[in-house]
This record gives structure tokens, sequence and C-alpha cells, in this order.
């Protein structure tokens, strides 16, 4: 026999999820087994909008031209060589809640991100904020999302039109290196970025020597630009 979801367990999942008429009725009509299998699969497809508003895409992801970047559209690699990835239509019509994918490294603009050490939104010595380059979205742990969809990019500041300032779900330590590092968010003592199954950047518990934990700045470290100017040219 087949019980429906609790609708508190359907009200949290269904803004992470994109559900058809005939998908929702799945959903319903699962057993709490099948349903729990079922949603896993649907986290590990990718959200897509057609197109996004050129508008609220303007307002939400405005780049910093203040910023202190460390690094300038450098890659960041996994220890498999693969590249962190952004598809600046795989999130919402602003682009947010973009998942961040490892893929082959291509030279895409999508592969390309800036590490910022000071600026609007990273106001704390010894840590980072990473930014798309593409899309000017930041990288965002936030543990009360459903699990498997916790690590998205989001409006930097942490608010969906990007009037936010500084968040610690944005924050990561950093010690002003290229790595190879781990990804410690600020919001979560002993939790760090991994790749999860080789795919994706999701959470884990930190553990030491981890490969699966252990990101890499490529490209060229980069002098800061002088406040206003925002060139991120090579000192």
């Amino acid at each position: 026999m087949h019980l429906p979801l609790p609708p508190l367990f359907l009200i949290t999942l269904l803004p992470t999820l994109s559900l058809t008429a005939p998908t929702f009725t799945t959903l319903i009509n699962s057993s709490a087994e099948d349903s729990s299998h079922f949603l896993h699969t649907l986290r590990l497809q990718k959200r897509t909008v057609t197109t996004l508003d050129p508008a609220a895409f303007a307002e939400a992801q405005v780049r910093d031209p203040t910023a202190t970047r460390a690094f300038t559209s450098t890659t960041i690699t996994t220890t498999t060589g693969l590249c962190l990835s952004v598809d600046e239509l795989s999130g919402d019509f602003r682009a947010n809640l973009t998942p961040v994918p490892a893929a082959a490294c291509d030279g895409s603009a999508g592969q390309s991100w800036d590490i910022i050490t000071a600026g609007k939104h990273n106001d704390q010595p010894g840590t980072m904020i990473v930014v798309s380059t593409l899309t000017q979205a930041c990288l965002n742990f936030d543990p009360r999302r459903a699990a498997g969809n916790q690590v998205l990019l989001f409006s930097c500041g942490g608010r969906a039109d990007g009037g936010g300032a500084v968040t610690d779900s944005q924050l990561f330590a950093f010690d002003g290196g290229a790595g190879p590092l781990a990804l410690r968010p600020e919001n979560a003592a002993g939790t760090c970025l991994t790749i999860a199954g080789g795919k994706a950047l999701d959470q884990a518990a930190c553990v030491a020597g981890e490969v699966a934990q252990s990101f890499t700045f490529g490209g060229q470290g980069v002098s800061a630009p002088a406040p206003g100017n925002g060139t991120g040219a090579c000192s």
C-alpha cells in the first residue's frame, strides 16, 4: 500500500525541484522508500531555464569593481584534473541556485572563477569568497536546503535580489595559496565541500587527505586592483 508523503515534507522539497504534473503525481503515490530514491534521482538532474531575465539577472549579480582578487579568471581543478563548471541556465531566472558540476576542462567562461579576499561581500580577514566570473554569483553552502542540494551558486551577500552584504554561508577559510586546499564554509565547522560521486560539488564531514575534498586554483595569482578600477591586472 502506498501512502502519501507528509505535506510538510513536500512543502520543504518543492521549492528545490521543478516538477511537472505527472512527476508530482508519481511523487505523491510513491512509498516512502521509493520516494527517497525518486527524490535522490531528481536532485541529480539539472534544473534548467530557457533564458535568464535580463533585468533581474543584472540586479542580482553585480561585479564588485573594488574587490581585492587573489586570483582572477582562474580555474578550480579537482585532484582528478576536472574543472568546476557553471552553466548559467542550470539555475533560476536570476542565475541563482545554480549547481557546480566537475567537468573536463575546456577553457570556457563557465570554468572561470574569481577568488576575492576583501570587498563589498567579504570583510573577514583570512577568508575568501569564490565567485563565478561568468555569472558573478558566489559559491554558497546552505545547510537548510535538502541534502544533495546545499552547495549552489547564489547572489553574493545572500539575498536573491543582490541586495545583501556579507554572509558566512559564502565565506571560506583561505591562506592565500593556490592549493591544494579544502573549501571549508565558515557557517559549518567541520564541513568541507566535496565532489560527490565524482560529479558535482556537495558537502561532507572534513576528512584529512580526502582527495575528493582537495582543490587547486589554476592560472596565475594577480595583484589586487586599486579601488574603483576593477582591472585585476597582473603586477
